[in-house]
């Protein structure tokens, strides 16, 4: 298969599986499906494809073949996620002894949610400064 039709291909099936996916998330919660929630589910892959399909064009149309990244902004990147999963497993594995040593037996789930939301929002602005140096 040709580059083109390949990358076509799977973002239609990659459309296409986020909109059944919604549809089927909303059935498992029991929520009715109205005209305004599918048009909802339908139309927000479909804009959010179409925004970065249209910046990529206009971006390969601006830069023209200069890549993104090279070699030496992969080999940081490469430092960078290793580090931080390193820092991550261990952190984590540290903070979770502390906590069994003081007697804390149970850990609440929203506590977490938050814990791991505030860690992926420091790994992804770690991630653009790593990208951009």
């Amino acid at each position: 298969m040709k580059k083109k039709r390949l990358e076509r291909l799977t973002m239609g099936i990659i459309l296409i599986g986020m909109i059944i996916g919604g549809f089927i998330g909303l059935s498992i919660a029991g929520v009715t499906i109205n005209f305004s929630i599918a048009a909802a589910i339908i139309g927000a892959p479909l804009i959010g494809f179409f925004i970065s399909y249209s910046l990529s064009k206009w971006r390969k149309k601006r830069m023209g073949t200069i890549p993104e990244a090279d070699e030496r902004t992969a080999l940081m990147l490469k430092r960078y996620f290793l580090g931080v999963l390193y820092f991550v497993l261990f952190g984590s594995g540290a903070a979770l002894l502390v906590l069994y040593a003081m007697g804390i037996q149970t850990i609440e789930t929203g506590m977490l949610i938050v814990c791991m939301m505030i860690l992926y929002l420091v790994i992804g602005i770690g991630t653009l400064i790593a990208a951009k140096l």
